[in-house]
């Protein structure tokens, strides 16, 4: 097998991988980033867009996922494999994709017609998201995706023992030292108690899958006395997860069913916490609230990476804004963590020591 790493500079923050075997190739993840104006797009050449058998989706985040409609326009006809929970949130209907649940339960081996053999595990970064680990004519190729030992809803299967001749392992934080998930936990809720302590509302936009729900379990603990306030999406979502037992800590389910969040009121801001499924501020109604609640005294707090160029990067340098970060990656010292809990021969890890130093490699 040969690896092709797509994307100039090599980055995860664009996800997308083109595996040319013995007898199949196949691509894992499309990302789009809007980071890179003008070259947003995966580097793939027709040629091996059209020769993929396969598609693998880790899950549905732009950065995985966002350039769909760009392999299918560009000749891709091949099989999408993914879980029903990605398929579900994506945004464009898929014509009879292969559903992981279906072909097997983690960590159980299946076969793909051309000879491809697929293992595949739960992540833990949102709800659908997985690993996968291909053989093919002896060799092996593993991707964690953004898998996340430390989880706090979403449920995982760790990567332990697993072998392969090479790993692309989750790296974004890179060689940051990045504080314990109780440090970051403690600053933001610091952050929360001292608005809420002078009367002022607090505004969270994260993102439409994953990282909010975590946040959200942690905030009601630490305040239960404070209204939580979130979009209609944020709400749904959280509908879709209690019923999805396959995607939710079993230790979980009883506090998420306990959980209630009210309707964000449009004709006056109340005191409490707002959720909103909009980390970049795209919307316009989420600007909205923010410059209601901020009219209030209010505060606006983002949680994870901060797009350049964005309104949410406006707001963030004009001192609108601040960033208390609430981790859902890894960082070279977790990557390293995993790496000494299974036997991988080569491993690549962006944002670290072990960053790729080439476009192809081989399995």
């Amino acid at each position: 097998m040969k690896l092709y790493l797509t994307g100039k500079p090599c980055t995860q923050e664009r996800h997308c991988y083109f595996v040319q075997g013995s007898h199949v190739s196949f691509i894992v993840d499309c990302g789009f980033q809007r980071r890179y104006p003008g070259d947003e797009l995966p580097h793939l050449t027709d040629e091996q867009i059209r020769s993929a058998s396969y598609l693998f989706l880790s899950h549905s985040h732009e950065n995985q996922s966002g350039a769909l409609t760009y392999l299918f326009s560009n000749g891709f006809n091949g099989r999408v494999v993914l879980t029903t929970e990605t398929a579900r949130q994506l945004s464009i209907p898929l014509d009879d994709p292969l559903i992981l649940e279906a072909l097997s339960v983690p960590y159980d081996p299946f076969l793909l017609p051309g000879g491809l053999q697929v293992v595949w595990g739960r992540s833990g970064h949102c709800s659908g998201s997985a690993w996968f680990r291909f053989e093919e004519n002896g060799r092996s190729i593993f991707f964690s995706g953004d898998y996340y030992a430390s989880a706090r809803v979403h449920a995982l299967d760790p990567i332990v023992g697993i072998r392969a001749d090479l790993a692309v392992l989750d790296c974004d934080y890179g060689l940051e030292s990045g504080n314990a998930r109780e440090d970051q936990v403690a600053e933001l809720a610091s952050a929360i108690s001292d608005a809420l302590t002078d009367g002022r509302p607090i505004l969270l936009p994260v993102p439409k899958f994953g990282r909010g729900i975590g946040i959200m379990t942690y905030l009601c603990e630490k305040f239960p006395y404070t209204d939580i306030f979130a979009d209609t999406h944020f709400i749904t979502e959280l509908g879709h997860l209690d019923a999805s037992a396959l995607w939710v800590r079993p230790d979980f389910q009883k506090i998420l069913d306990a959980i209630y969040i009210r309707t964000i009121p449009e004709d006056f801001v109340a005191l409490g916490i707002y959720f909103v499924s909009d980390p970049q501020m795209d919307n316009p109604d989420t600007r909205r609230l923010a410059a209601r609640i901020m009219e209030c005294g209010g505060i606006v707090i983002f949680t994870g990476t901060v797009e350049p160029n964005s309104r949410a990067s406006l707001m963030l340098h004009s001192g609108q804004a601040q960033l208390i970060r609430y981790g859902v990656h890894c960082t070279q010292e977790n990557m390293l963590q995993i790496a000494a809990q299974n036997t991988f021969h080569r491993i690549i890890a962006y944002n670290s020591d072990f960053s790729p130093t080439h476009p192809v490699y081989d399995v």
